[in-house]
């Protein structure tokens, strides 16, 4: 019930979640020009590729912008020209360093803002994780029980590895006809494209090279094709043995070149250490499926091959595990991560799993490994039955690890907002500081502070405080702002439903002949959901 449970709540997560973040545009979301802009320009928190970008106009038709520009972390799009006054919505995707495509949208108006804003919140298609999880689950599948099964057969229990080819061949099968597959879905998914446009050459060649996920699955179709051709040769042979390392060495390369942990900092160190976690964890669980196979009747080669396995399976998983814990700590960084954030629901799912396949596995090696090597037909059953209950273990964690394509970890998630947003404004004279607690969507209070004309402190007879959304048709909110001490007013009471930019106009009646309006933009974020 935890695995489905977390399945399907990062499954169906929302993008908002981004790994590289949009941090200023412009034109400003929500801004108004009398002037049609001829570009918007987008800068991110880190250096990004653009996939594609739609301009929706007042009239609800679209236009897929063509000319885009990148240079470093920023993206300039060319809009069309003669832009139509009222309100127009652009959706763009680029994908950031760790090869996930992210996604978004920003709003502004030419001349004034529409009478009706379309909605600019992506949407998350399902049908598209779904497939792009499933078809990444059969390839894992391929990798670590083919090419693991493979590697252990020919590498450490230097058996004939034609004994339950027959499912090992499938497997790795299965994962080289679910390449194409899987590419397919990373090229709706980096468009963001519903299922119906598979058929689309764009879909594939964005699938292959918009991202880095198109390298790690043709590396991952090279490690299944290497394992499929040791096997051919059998574990007595030199060229097995040469064919069986470039495999597995293959699929750590392959995992290591792109995703979260590949792009974590250290990158030197981040990398070898993913590396290792890959082929390690390859060679562990792969091992249990030719293991099965060979304890379906006691022989001298299946106890040789329990003898080896017995002997080096000790290093492979304290690799493993410290391995595993370093790519952890960089990931999440903090404890209440992992059951307050997507990411760490997951890995908890992992660690859940993970504790009883090692449980199993210390059961084997303490109570059952000894009487099966002095003959003991019980044992022996009983250890076939284990080792199938850890197979079943083993294909739950490859499932699991699958929804972290969907879950951002921690360390890339835009750090909360201060609990103060302050800006400085002047007008004819009159300056103060302006200041939202706490700068995020739901129930905010306004402070004005530091009122001067000329340069002198002022005592106004009344501030008011006006806040709203043009781009949105939202608001004026307003509120009578009440005296705090000397120098300080408040308005409570405003409940702002959207993030991004708000027009606050700060009403200060100077004297009973004159009043003068502060105006400026408070950056509104969304509210992080333990806030709520």
């Amino acid at each position: 019930m935890i695995c489905i449970a977390v399945f399907l709540s990062a499954l169906g997560a929302n993008s908002a979640f981004a790994h590289a973040n949009l941090i200023a545009s412009e034109p400003a979301d929500g801004s108004v020009s009398d002037v049609p802009p001829r570009t918007v320009t987008l800068r991110f928190s880190e250096p990004v590729r653009p996939l594609v970008a739609r301009l929706i106009h007042p009239g609800g038709h679209t236009d897929v912008l063509k000319d885009i520009g990148e240079k470093g972390d920023a993206i300039i799009l060319t809009l069309p020209g003669g832009l139509e006054s009222g309100t127009h919505i652009l959706s763009w995707r680029v994908t950031s360093s760790d090869g996930h495509p992210i996604g978004g949208g920003l709003v502004f108006s030419v001349g004034a803002p529409s009478a009706v804003a379309l909605h600019t919140e992506e949407q998350v298609d399902l049908a598209v994780r779904a497939g792009l999880w499933a078809s990444r689950l059969v390839l894992m599948l391929g990798l670590v029980f083919g090419v693991g099964g493979t590697a252990f057969s020919i590498l450490i229990a230097r058996q004939p590895v034609v004994r339950g080819g027959g499912l090992a061949s499938g497997l790795l099968f299965a994962g080289l006809l679910a390449t194409p597959v899987l590419i397919a879905f990373q090229g709706l998914d980096a468009l963001g494209e519903p299922v119906s446009a598979l058929v689309r050459p764009d879909i594939w060649s964005a699938g292959l090279f918009a991202t880095t996920f198109g390298r790690v699955a043709l590396l991952g179709a090279t490690a299944l094709v290497l394992a499929y051709a040791a096997r051919q040769t059998g574990a007595a042979t030199r060229t097995g043995i040469i064919l069986a390392s470039l495999a597995l060495l293959t699929v750590g390369l392959a995992i290591a070149s792109a995703g979260h942990a590949a792009t974590a900092p250290p990158i030197l160190l981040m990398r070898p250490t993913l590396f290792l976690h890959a082929v390690t964890a390859t060679l562990w669980i792969g091992a249990l499926l030719p293991l099965a196979v060979l304890f379906r009747q006691t022989s001298p080669d299946s106890l040789l091959a329990l003898t080896r396995f017995s002997t080096v399976i000790p290093l492979i998983v304290g690799i493993l595990i410290l391995s595993g814990l370093a790519l952890a700590i960089v990931q999440v960084r903090s404890v209440p991560a992992l059951w307050t954030s997507g990411y760490g629901r997951v890995l908890l799912a992992k660690l859940v799993l993970v504790a009883a396949l090692l449980a199993a596995a210390a059961v084997n090696r303490c109570r059952l490994t000894k009487p099966v090597l002095a003959g003991n037909e019980t044992a022996a059953r009983h250890l076939r039955r284990s080792i199938l209950a850890e197979v079943v273990l083993g294909s739950l964690i490859i499932a699991v690890l699958g929804l972290w394509r969907f879950t951002p970890p921690p360390r890339t998630l835009v750090a909360a907002p201060a609990a103060v947003h302050e800006i400085q404004t002047r007008k004819d004279g009159l300056s103060a500081v302006l200041s939202i607690h706490p700068p995020v969507t739901g129930p905010v209070s306004i402070e004005v502070r530091d009122l001067l004309l000329d340069g002198k402190p002022l005592e106004p007879i009344s501030v008011s405080i006006d806040l709203d959304k043009p781009s949105y048709g939202i608001g004026p909110f307003s509120k009578q702002a009440s005296k705090i001490d000397p120098q300080r007013y408040r308005a409570e009471g405003f409940v702002l439903p959207l993030d991004g930019f708000w027009v606050v106009r700060v009403t200060v009646l100077v004297s009973d002949f004159r009043s003068v309006t502060l105006t400026d933009v408070f950056d509104v974020a969304k509210a992080s959901p333990a806030s709520k």
